[in-house]
């Protein structure tokens, strides 16, 4: 499963977060987990909301009763610093990995801060209500996509919007100096919008995750659709869209072998499938001079092409890999448990098919110390 951000209205940490948690059917029970992480004097508020009559999710961020405006944060004088923001961190209900993720983003915008300002990061004094707001958009954000547990994240060239805004330090130009620091690398746009549209914590959060920024993307088939709605009223719908897809494209890596033993040719394949390979097989080939050979071929995920490419010169003898980009036609596959049996079945392009766990047919056979075909009828009649 793949993830691509289309920040065509930009990208806020609200919005991000809002999208994200579109994606999932049980929003409501989603949303009582976010409000269980642990963020200080933080309530997250979940409802439905529209731009232009395009229904989304809008997520609220109440910090002691207040909801990050312009006005709120120009208007609110208590500040801290980065190292106070780490120790906040450090209390939330997260598993390590994630909670890495959220100071590794904080970083990112700590960072860029300082640059602007010129300044070391231990000095950067952040708003308190801004601060707390961007911890826990970044909290959310990193939360929900551990729990996708996406293959990849593919972002769209980001929409800066233009003009310029009022923030503690005076009127500065869109995008501002934060947010230029962070998208370094990054394609972004300016456009007519007369606004800020891409924040620090939108941009720190994209650049944190994005495997690749891209147009272009191969979508392959698109599962499900997150619209996560911002606050402005602009002339255009101001949301933030993901579309969770499944790519339609794989890698085949092939090599011909002439110097391995069956032994060893076996044991290579079993390290490919064992690493999640999609398949993994050999062809008795002859190559040059009538020696006879294996064709050894890997089939993987395309985000996955280097790491096969890494273990098929560390497992085999080859020193040349050839890589192709087939496209393929899936059937969906689901498993089930029927009367304590396990079922694999297989649909699409008008065709079903049901299929008993070969493993359950097995482990029947050895019990019962009867034929695989036996136990195959055994459990057949079992179904019907």
């Amino acid at each position: 499963m793949n993830l691509y951000f289309e920040c065509n209205s930009g990208a806020a940490g609200d919005m991000l977060a809002s999208a994200l948690l579109d994606l999932f059917d049980n929003k409501e029970s989603v949303a009582e987990e976010l409000n269980g992480l642990g963020l200080p004097d933080t309530v997250i508020e979940y409802k439905t909301s529209q731009q232009n009559g395009i229904c989304g999710v809008h997520l609220s961020i109440v910090i002691n009763g207040e909801t990050e405006t312009p006005d709120t944060l120009h208007g609110h004088h208590s500040h801290r610093k980065f190292s106070d923001i780490l120790e906040i961190i450090d209390t939330l209900k997260l598993d390590e990995k994630t909670k890495t993720d959220v100071r590794n983003i904080y970083s990112v915008i700590a960072d860029a801060e300082a640059k602007a300002h010129g300044t070391e990061v231990g000095e950067v004094h952040f708003h308190e209500l801004g601060m707390l707001d961007a911890v826990a958009d970044i909290t959310i954000c990193a939360y929900l996509i551990s729990k996708l547990n996406p293959d990849r994240i593919i972002c769209s060239p980001i929409n800066t919007g233009s003009g310029t805004v009022k923030c503690a330090h005076g009127i500065l130009p869109v995008p501002v100096p934060a947010v230029v620091n962070i998208l370094k690398g990054v394609p972004y746009y300016k456009s007519e919008i007369n606004t800020e549209l891409c924040t620090p914590t939108g941009a720190a959060i994209l650049k944190y995750y994005a495997d690749e920024f891209s147009n272009t993307a191969d979508f392959g088939k698109t599962v499900k659709t997150g619209i996560g709605c911002g606050t402005k009223k602009l002339e255009t719908a101001n949301i933030l869209r993901v579309l969770e897809f499944e790519e339609s494209t794989v890698s085949e890596l092939a090599c011909n072998i002439d110097d391995m033993t069956g032994e060893e040719a076996a044991f290579a394949a079993e390290k490919m499938m064992a690493e999640g390979a999609l398949d993994c097989f050999f062809v008795p080939v002859f190559m040059k001079k009538g020696r006879p050979a294996y064709l050894f071929t890997v089939l993987c995920k395309s985000t996955q092409t280097e790491k096969f490419a890494k273990l098929i010169f560390k497992h085999t003898t080859t020193i040349g890999i050839r890589k192709y980009t087939p496209s393929r036609y899936t059937l969906d596959r689901t498993l089930s448990e029927e009367n304590g049996v396990h079922i694999k079945r297989s649909e699409g392009y008008d065709t079903m098919r049901n299929k008993i766990e070969f493993e359950d047919i097995k482990k029947l056979a050895e019990d019962k110390d009867i034929s695989l075909f036996e136990a195959r009828e055994i459990l057949e009649n079992k179904m019907r």
